[in-house]
């Protein structure tokens, strides 16, 4: 099954199904900087950056979500409404939401409907097949659980350990607690990050 969740409503309430041949990207586009330099065989490389993250859901609407009986008319274009009015803010602009995959639940991209999705009407039925074009903007996945370490500091100078088992660096929220007789007067974080 190949599922996904939209704004945190799944792809079945909303009225249709992504289909098992959908394709999603191994890795974004890159954004590559060189410079030819007069004299010098190649390109002088200034490393690259990651484009955004597209997401091409091929899909079809399903009456009730469960199986591909024939819609009427009605309610096939019901379901239309009903999803375009999902993807959409009060203005009628692409709006953005959260994106979650059947084969990663616990990771999310922030992405919004970008291009065009004509609707595929197969002759003699009221089947409708649709392409769902996203993009993540931002093209990271992000877990949803947060790691807490916690620690007391019995003598001074102090010196802890902390590491983060993603691969993404994020930013650090230090919360100090003093259950002591003393007050904290100085509190310094060093090397923050180590070199790769």
């Amino acid at each position: 099954m190949n599922s996904i969740t939209l704004g945190g409503v799944r792809d079945v309430d909303l009225g249709f199904r992504v289909l098992e041949e959908s394709q999603e990207p191994l890795m974004p586009s890159t954004r590559d900087k060189g410079m030819n330099i007069d004299g010098r065989h190649g390109t002088y490389d200034f490393g690259a950056e990651l484009e955004p993250r597209l997401f091409s859901f091929q899909c079809a609407f399903i009456p009730n979500g469960t199986n591909y009986d024939n819609l009427s008319a009605e309610e096939l274009q019901r379901c239309v409404r009903r999803l375009a009015q999902h993807l959409t803010d009060s203005y009628g602009r692409p709006r953005n939401m959260l994106l979650h995959r059947f084969s990663e639940p616990d990771k999310h991209y922030v992405v919004r409907y970008s291009g065009n999705s004509p609707l595929d009407r197969i002759a003699y039925s009221t089947l409708g097949f649709f392409t769902l074009p996203l993009v993540a903007f931002d093209p990271f996945a992000y877990g949803n659980q947060e790691q807490i370490y916690e620690d007391i500091m019995r003598t001074s100078p102090y010196k802890t350990d902390i590491e983060s088992l993603g691969n993404v660096r994020t930013p650090l929220v230090i919360v100090l607690t003093n259950e002591g007789a003393n007050t904290i007067t100085r509190f310094k974080i060093t090397n923050e990050y180590k070199l790769e």
